[in-house]
Parts: structure tokens; C-alpha cells; sequence
């Protein structure tokens, strides 16, 4: 992999800026403005998916707050205090203090969450406002929605003259946008990913079960970030995420190709890498041509991003191969970084006319299937800049052999 940078959990940032947080909620404002909404009611998620990966756990609430301790819902008025309301764990903690620094007015609740976002909502004059609400329905992964029933029923009963709709996707489009200090955190959360591959290559053999490389991958991003990473997901043959980010006992045989989707997190925020290797020899007689079509389409895709582009137009090159192997064009290749509830996807509808604008990051992953079913996929973080993509790690993207 070459030489990776040193990193320890005391050389990242601790929290993010409250300048930082401010700018979000400006930001939030500036899209309430336009869809003249008075407030945002915003809950925790509640995503099945969890338990597989983290990114669809609290982000709108996470993104607000720079939080990642129980809040369970936030009351963003469009003028005014930001309330959050979390449980009794918070107190004592260093989130406590955060929260104070940067102007959050947070509310431990002892008794129904319903009580406290009324309280709120009264104290912020809500009773007619137009009221946006986050998760009511099409939510990440969740298309009917994750805001519990009893909860809205009763804030329902209490403001009978206010207007509530569904504002699912306000806040996604908001973080799509990083800022500098996000764009670096970001960065780092890609080489810590990057370490985790590099524990991979270490450990990887025939006849090593790959719980034990699962294990070594995740505990190389913990000691690096301190945090639990987004996801670690490996699987011999077949595609990295069919693992569903658990450690398995499957043993590795010679010749297979190890692949995965692997995510650390700084900060809450997670980037993925990819890097397929051969485990051992001899490898798939296909190995090679697939292996090159995919770092081939990583750099051809890399050097197309611009701003106003067309999500769509930088698919080509992955699109153009597929069809040439007899397989159909529009296949996931786009995965955001973040908080990870932004669209992922490639050149199909609805994220394939997804328009780049500078400031937006994801991990581009072309994968290309061999017949007995391993896939090739390179991938890297990237961020969209003025005049182009700037890759977010650090490793060479190469083939690599493990005798």
C-alpha cells in the first residue's frame, strides 16, 4: 500500500466547531425560508438497518447537533433556541458541556418525548406555524416513515390550527454540501479506512478464518479513531457487503478473492474504501480483466467529475464496460460519505441526474463480477472541487498480492 500517515485518536479533532454547527443551522434555515416552514420537527431514526450499518442511525438528528449521544428529537424553529431532547445518559458527559458551547438548549426527558417538544413548540409559538416534520414518510431506507405514532398523534392533538408536512429530504440536501472543516474530517476518515485495509493485506491467508481479519480490520480503526466504525463487511467470493458488516467464520482458501466495504468514522462521519485482493494462488483465470476494468473505471470516473455535471455522465465509463461484459448498465458504483443517508447509486434515476456541485464527497467503487461469482472492486473517497475530484486517501491504488 505503500506508506499511510500515523494516526492516533489524539491527533483528530474532538468536536466539531461551534461555528460549524452554526453554519449548519443556517444553512437548514436558508432551505425552511424557501419552503416557508416556520419550524422543523426532526426525530431520531429508527432504520432496521442499524444493526448493519450504522449510517442510517440518528443523522438529521446527529447532523444538528454534532452529537452522536441518544437525542432523540430536535425542535429547529426558524427564528429562535434549538431544542434537543435526549435521555438521562447525557448528563455528566462532555456532550453536556458541547451542547451548552454551542447554544443547544437540551432537555432530558422524564416522561413522554411528546410532553417536551409541546413544552418547546409552545415556548417557540408554533400554535398556526407551518411545521416541517423529518422521517414522516419516504425517509432513508424507510419508506413509510420512522416517527413513532403515539408521539405525533399527541403533538398533533396539542396544535390543531398548526400545518405539519413531511420534509424527509430537506436537511439530505443541506449535508450533501460539506464545508472545509467537514471536507477534512472527512479526509481523515478515509485513511483511517485506509489503515483497515492495510490490517487486511497484513492478515489475510489461506486457512485464516475471516473473523480473524474482520477483527483485525476493525480494531486497526478503532485504535486509529477511538470510534466504532461505520462499516466492516468482508466476504470471500462474493460481494464485500453480502457479509452485512459481521465477522464470519468462513475459513479462506487459496485462490479466492477477498472483497469489502470498509468505513471508518471520525466524528460520526464515515467514508468508504474498497480494495479486492486475491488471497493466495492460483487466482480466478478472470481475475486480471476484471481487476483492471475496475481500477480503470475508478481513475476514468475520478478524472470526469467536475461541478454541473451530471451524475450520470460520470457513470459512463462503468456503463460502457458492463454492457461490453453482457450485464446492464446502471449499477450502484456512487455511495456518499457523511453521515450516509444521501442518495447512493449510479447512472439510473434518480441519482444518475443528481447534478455535482463542489463540496460533495462520496466513494466511487466500480465492481465487476467473475463467473464464479467474486467481484473486483476498487474504490476511493473523493471530494467534487472547483476544478475537478481530489482523492480523499492516500494508498496507491494498485493490484495487491498476497502470496
Amino acid at each position: 500500500m505503500g506508506h499511510l500517515p500515523a494516526i492516533t485518536p489524539s491527533s483528530l479533532p474532538k468536536a466539531w466547531t461551534p461555528e460549524e454547527i452554526h453554519r449548519r443551522w443556517a444553512a437548514v434555515r436558508q432551505k425552511m425560508k424557501e419552503a416557508n416552514l416556520d419550524a422543523l420537527l426532526v426525530c431520531q431514526h429508527h432504520s432496521g438497518e442499524m444493526i448493519t450499518e450504522r449510517q442510517d442511525g440518528d443523522a438529521d438528528v446527529e447532523y444538528l447537533t454534532g452529537i452522536t449521544l441518544p437525542f432523540k428529537w430536535v425542535v429547529l424553529p426558524y427564528e429562535g433556541k434549538v431544542t434537543a431532547f435526549s435521555t438521562q445518559q447525557v448528563r455528566g458527559e462532555p456532550e453536556e458541556q458541547l451542547c451548552k458551547d454551542r447554544g443547544i438548549d437540551l432537555r432530558v426527558a422524564r416522561g413522554p418525548w411528546s410532553a417536551g417538544i409541546i413544552d418547546a413548540m409552545k415556548e417557540a409559538n408554533l400554535g398556526q406555524g407551518r411545521i416541517g416534520v423529518t422521517n414522516l414518510t419516504d425517509s432513508s431506507r424507510q419508506t413509510e416513515g420512522e416517527v413513532t405514532y403515539t408521539t405525533y398523534d399527541r403533538i398533533l392533538k396539542a396544535f390543531p390550527q398548526a400545518k405539519f408536512e413531511p420534509t424527509s429530504y430537506l436537511i439530505d440536501g443541506v449535508a450533501a454540501m460539506h464545508s472545509a472543516e467537514e471536507i477534512a474530517v472527512l479526509e481523515k476518515s478515509t485513511q483511517v479506512g485506509e489503515l483497515g485495509l492495510q490490517a487486511m493485506f497484513a492478515t489475510a491467508r489461506p486457512g485464516v478464518t475471516q473473523r480473524t481479519v474482520w477483527l483485525a480490520m476493525w480494531n486497526a480503526m478503532v485504535n486509529a479513531s477511538g470510534e466504532r466504525p461505520f462499516r466492516v463487511s468482508v466476504r470471500a467470493d462474493a460481494e464485500g457487503n453480502s457479509a452485512l458488516n459481521r465477522p464470519l467464520e468462513e475459513v479462506m482458501k487459496a485462490g479466492q478473492v477477498l472483497s469489502q466495504e470498509c468505513s471508518a468514522c471520525v466524528l460520526g462521519y464515515g467514508s468508504q474504501v474498497n480494495h479486492s485482493v486475491v488471497v493466495g494462488s492460483p487466482a480466478p483465470a478472470d481475475w486480471d480483466a476484471a481487476a483492471k476494468d475496475s481500477l480503470d473505471t475508478f481513475h476514468e470516473m475520478v478524472a470526469l467529475v467536475a461541478p454541473g455535471k451530471a451524475v450520470k455522465e460520470i457513470c459512463a465509463p462503468l456503463d460502457k464496460r458492463l454492457v461490453a461484459r453482457g450485464e446492464r448498465a446502471g449499477a450502484l458504483v456512487i455511495h456518499s460519505g457523511g453521515l450516509g443517508t444521501l442518495p447512493r447509486g449510479g447512472s439510473a434515476p434518480p441519482v444518475g441526474d443528481s447534478v455535482l456541485q463542489a463540496g460533495m464527497v462520496f466513494d466511487i467503487k466500480p465492481t465487476f463480477r467473475m463467473k464464479n461469482g467474486a467481484t473486483a472492486q476498487f474504490g476511493d473517497s473523493i471530494v467534487v472541487t472547483e476544478t475537478g475530484a481530489r482523492r480523499l486517501g492516500k494508498r496507491e491504488m494498485k493490484v495487491v498480492k498476497l502470496s
